[in-house]
């Protein structure tokens, strides 16, 4: 069993017999949506301050309201945000969970309505080895599959997934992988000590708190970019000595200096994120669907 997080974003908040009207909208996925007999039993600003313990019990929710029973609503106002958890079975591998990474290409595209492999025109096909010699990896072979069949796009209106050599500037893989390790030194450096052109995982250039490189990010990693968002998040996947293409997972640096781990790689980690069996602060609320992959 697992926990899985629940929350809704308050915009206004009206008594009712026997207990709250809450004007505003889900977070997450709405698979993650709470649902009546769900409880909330924290609230705090929207920007995380001020939290403070609630007893709420769901009564109904929908995308643009929720009533709630039990104590605490009469603490509740605008931008609050009330979170709780429920008990969900972890499905694992049993094909209901995260895919494997090796299985997920062909899941993922079926979620974003896309051709299946074998019957998608070729988007043109990388040369692979000239862009794995700029990046100085050899990149994982789902994500090849995917870009060569696909090309880069747009999950959803929202997540880019770039490609080598895309029509688009930001939508290109090389040149997006410059700004992203940019600013990922910028925060790993700190701001007084930021120079250029220097592997992320030489701990030497690193702030000497290192209150910003994440916690599982050790000397001798790497980060290489394989998309963003309109929000200013950046979707890398985490490189570690020794470790193979494959089986490196996912990870996300929202525009601050938070991150996300999803523990599997790029294809197993969309097709989660799109069904909701991965739950996101950051992108679960934009991939609720429908779902659509263009450019």
């Amino acid at each position: 069993m697992r926990i899985e997080r629940l929350s809704f974003f308050v915009k206004s908040v009206q008594a009712v017999p026997g207990g709250w009207r809450l004007e505003g909208e889900p977070g997450y996925h709405p698979r993650n949506w709470a649902r009546p007999g769900d409880s909330f039993d924290r609230v705090c600003r929207d920007n995380g301050g001020q939290e403070r313990e609630v007893d709420l019990v769901v009564v109904e929710l929908n995308g643009s309201y929720a009533i709630v029973a039990g104590t605490g609503g009469d603490q509740l106002g605008r931008d609050d945000v009330v979170s709780g958890g429920r008990l969900r079975e972890d499905l694992g591998h049993t094909g209901q969970g995260p895919r494997r990474q090796s299985d997920a290409t062909e899941d993922l595209a079926g979620i974003l309505g896309l051709p299946s492999l074998a019957g998608a025109a070729s988007a043109g096909g990388a040369e692979w080895s000239l862009v794995e010699a700029a990046l100085g990896v050899t990149l994982p072979a789902d994500y090849k599959r995917f870009v060569d069949a696909y090309g880069a796009g747009l999950v959803d209106d929202h997540v880019t997934v770039c490609a080598p050599h895309a029509p688009h500037e930001w939508a290109d893989l090389v040149r997006h992988n410059t700004w992203a390790q940019e600013c990922v030194r910028l925060d790993f450096a700190g701001p007084d000590s930021y120079s250029e052109d220097w592997y992320l995982g030489d701990p030497s250039h690193w702030e000497p708190n290192h209150e910003d490189v994440p916690p599982w990010f050790e000397p001798g990693d790497n980060l290489v970019s394989w998309g963003h968002t309109g929000n200013g998040d950046l979707l890398f996947w985490h490189v570690k000595p020794g470790v193979a293409a494959g089986d490196w997972p996912a990870v996300l640096k929202e525009e601050g200096p938070y991150w996300e781990q999803y523990g599997v790689g790029f294809s197993a980690a969309l097709a989660g994120l799109l069904t909701g069996e991965i739950q996101s602060e950051y992108l679960s609320h934009w991939l609720g669907g429908p779902h659509s992959y263009h450019l």
